[in-house]
This record gives C-alpha cells, structure tokens and sequence, in this order.
C-alpha cells in the first residue's frame, strides 16, 4: 500500500536512496579552508568581549577626559558585564552535562533551553540591579556596551586577521 508521505519524499527527493555522502576528504576538497570552524571554544568569545570590554573602555576614558561625563566609563563597564556574565553562566551550564546531552537529542535541547533561561534570567537580574543601584548610569553606553559584547561572536566568526590575532594573544 503506497502512502501520500512516501510518494511526497520521492518527489522531493529528500530521502533519495541513491544519494551519497561525502568523505572528510571530500568535503575538504570542496570545501577547503571553510570546512574549519571559526571558533574552536565559547571561551574564545567570552575573552573577545572582555578584550572589547577593555578597548572600548579606554577609548571613552580618553574622550571622557575632554568632555568630564559622569557615569559613562561605568555605564560602559555595566553594559559589558550584561552582555559578559549570562554567557559565562550559558557556557558552563551547557559544559556541567556535556557527556550526559552527547547521548541523547532530547537531553541536549533540554540542557540548551535551561541554559538559556539561566542566561535570561541572569540577565533581566543584572539590568534590575544596574538600574536600582547605579544612579550614575547613561543608557546609551550601557545599552550600547551590551549590544558590543552580544555582536561580539559575529566579530570573532569573521575571518578577520586583526580580530583573530587579538584573541590568540
């Protein structure tokens, strides 16, 4: 009996049985360098933010010296340490059940989702702390901080000379 799904995946060719995977060799033929991630460790991005943490920290020291701002130095420090702490808590939250999630798909999204609330949570907590606590802050270079160290994976993916030399330091 032929059945409405079976005729479907023909005609996609989605379970095509003749189809053949291709060896490493292959692919790295094909591929060449691209075959090769981009970032080997999450801990890569979390020392790019804090080397972007520490540059752009700098530079609105030196602008800050001309215009005498307050607050915005440690807006800047705040912002980086909402976009920094969550991705630490994210990472070693995902590496406490490595072996476990490696066997099981429903283990991994289960570890992944309980990860990213943590992350969130984290998150939110920090921002309610900074925003009761820190009468000094300016928004715009705390939000835009954060916003610099959650695009900092984006940085490090690119394949950057400068970027990735500044990482291997």
């Amino acid at each position: 009996m032929h059945h409405i799904d079976d005729e479907i995946d023909q005609k996609d060719g989605l379970f095509n049985k003749d189809f053949k995977s291709l060896t490493h060799d292959q692919a790295f033929q094909l591929l060449g360098k691209d075959l090769d991630p981009k970032i080997n460790s999450p801990w890569e991005i979390v020392i790019f933010q804090c080397v972007l943490t520490i540059v752009f920290s700098i530079l609105v020291s030196l602008i800050n010296v001309k215009f005498d701002v307050d607050g915005v130095v440690i807006s800047i420090l705040f912002g980086a340490i909402l976009g920094v702490l969550p991705n630490i808590a994210f990472i070693m939250r995902m590496q406490f059940n490595k072996k476990s999630y490696k066997k099981s798909a429903k283990r991994f999204v289960y570890t992944l989702v309980y990860a990213e609330f943590i992350k969130i949570t984290l998150s939110v907590i920090i921002m309610f702390l900074v925003v009761r606590f820190v009468p000094q802050i300016k928004w715009l270079p705390f939000l835009g901080m954060f916003i610099i160290t959650l695009q900092a994976h984006w940085l490090q993916g690119l394949n950057l000379k400068f970027f990735r030399k500044v990482i291997r330091i």
